[in-house]
């Protein structure tokens, strides 16, 4: 989230069950029945004028029967994937904000800027001063009631700690046992039932010089230019004496490494040193058994064409498989060197940008249809190739460069929609692997109890046709959870297959 300087671009066995038979025919209606009755409580998606047509085919025999799959969203989820937003607004009960939180069916809030240890203790000796944070835990307890899970951004040092006059910046080595017990202390209070965190990001893009960001900026930067590994293995070092410090407050706890900027998997410019050897600097220190997670951040850039600019980005990630999955594959060539396995990978921060919609404002409806095409493209992907924590940045609008969920009014944009559904349909799902339907298409197969849901899409602006027995299908929603009108093919189905996404219900 550098959003103080130009790099930024670049921030700018289940087994396969046999087709049902009259009990699963008669489950089906059932969670039709349930799924009518309960309306938006359980998350049923709108019904198109032509959805409404469908359920009522002529007589024929190439009439087709639908079977309706409604998706509902299970308060809790039965996979280890973390679905979420990050809020700069206060997350209070009677906030509109927060509703649109928990209607979303996020599970992660991920907040920055929430916790200041400059703020908290200024001066050495101080006692924390906690009633700073009454607010703060007023959000926790809205959190839990919601039963939503915070990632806690821990930053902004105070000046007695850090190695240069800047809350911005490393910690001067003789002070990591000092911040490994304000962090003890802050789990100690936070990680019980009233307040429920168990998730601690240390930092924030700390792969950042902090001479390239405004001084006292609160967003943890450790990075050092003249430094071969960037100056990582001091955070690596801060890494080994404070998390055993927040293992100890609570076994239960996860630790991420600050999200990444990572800017490119090779830096060119000689002024500005070798960020991407940060994390490298971290193992080098020995850090690989001091954290959980790995964060880092991912932003698509918009293009006034339909390109998906994940994949075809125009940088150096597009070797490396794109925006999303390329930081992940280039960390873990770096974890491989130094034998580091076992670890989570999130995008902490991910949107799609567009700077120059704010020279022409006219841009954005466009734009706005165009970024509801990411979550439900790029995530499904991403989550393909091992990932398994994502964050949008921000959900208030209108956020940095258009990203916001919501809109500058607070109103939901497309891509809260399509996030929505996407979350509906596979935020409690099990991936289960890529699926081929010819060449141009891309799509993955998620499990849910009896259901198949398949996320389809083309790779380019193209549209395809595809074929679906009719014993095997059950529903097709677009990316916004409109049912959609299939068209019978004698004893199959054919679907239509663009750009934008779609779920397709099988049985399994």
């Amino acid at each position: 989230m550098l959003k103080k300087h130009n790099m930024a671009m670049d921030k700018s066995s289940e087994k396969d069950m046999q087709h049902p038979s009259n009990w699963m025919r008669g489950l089906i209606t059932w969670l039709v029945i349930v799924a009518s009755l309960a309306g938006t409580l359980l998350g049923q998606p709108r019904s198109t004028q032509a959805a409404d047509r469908a359920e009522q085919p002529a007589g024929g025999e190439n009439s087709l029967a639908v079977k309706t799959f409604f998706p509902m969203m299970l308060k809790e989820n039965d996979n280890d994937y973390a679905f979420g937003v990050e809020s700069h607004a206060l997350l209070y009960s009677t906030s509109a904000i927060t509703a649109y939180a928990t209607q979303l069916h996020a599970n992660f809030v991920r907040l920055n800027g929430h916790i200041s240890w400059m703020a908290l203790q200024p001066n050495e000796g101080d006692p924390i001063n906690w009633s700073l944070l009454a607010g703060f835990e007023t959000e926790l307890r809205t959190l839990q009631a919601a039963n939503i899970n915070p990632i806690i951004v821990v930053d902004d040092y105070p000046r007695w700690v850090t190695v240069y006059p800047t809350a911005c910046g490393p910690i001067l080595p003789e002070h990591y046992a000092d911040f490994a017990v304000f962090m003890q202390a802050l789990v100690l209070r936070y990680s019980t039932p009233e307040f429920n965190v168990h998730t601690w990001e240390l930092g924030n893009e700390p792969d950042v010089d902090h001479r390239l960001v405004p001084i006292d900026n609160f967003y943890g930067c450790w990075g050092l230019w003249s430094d071969p590994f960037y100056n990582g293995k001091a955070y690596g070092n801060m890494l080994k004496v404070v998390t055993p410090a927040i293992r100890a407050a609570d076994p239960s706890a996860k630790v991420l490494i600050g999200g990444l900027l990572l800017a490119a998997p090779l830096t060119t410019d000689d002024n500005t040193g070798q960020p991407e050897d940060f994390f490298r600097g971290v193992l080098e220190a020995g850090a690989g058994p001091y954290f959980d997670i790995v964060a880092y951040h991912a932003y698509v850039a918009h293009s006034s064409q339909s390109i998906d600019r994940d994949i075809t980005s125009g940088t150096a990630w597009d070797a490396w498989g794109g925006m999303l999955r390329g930081k992940a594959n280039f960390l873990r060539t770096i974890m491989t060197q130094y034998g580091v396995t076992n670890k989570q990978f999130y995008i902490t921060e991910t949107s799609q940008l567009c700077s120059w919609c704010e020279a022409d404002p006219s841009l954005l409806p466009a734009m706005y249809d165009f970024q509801a095409n990411l979550a439900p493209r790029s995530f499904p992907r991403a989550i393909a190739n091992g990932i398994s924590g994502f964050i949008w940045y921000t959900l208030e609008g209108p956020g940095w460069y258009y990203s916001g969920l919501l809109d500058e009014n607070q109103v939901p944009k497309p891509a809260y929609t399509s996030y929505q559904t996407m979350l509906n349909m596979i935020g409690n799902a099990t991936f289960i692997a890529p699926v081929s339907y010819g060449t141009g298409i891309e799509a993955y197969t998620f499990h849910r109890g009896v259901f198949r849901i398949d996320v389809v899409f083309a790779v380019t602006d193209t549209s395809y046709t595809i074929t679906i027995p009719q014993d095997e299908y059950l529903s097709a929603f677009d990316r916004f959870g409109n049912l959609i009108t299939p068209t019978p093919t004698g004893s199959n189905i054919a679907l239509t297959i663009q750009y934008e996404p779609i779920y397709l219900v099988r049985e399994r």
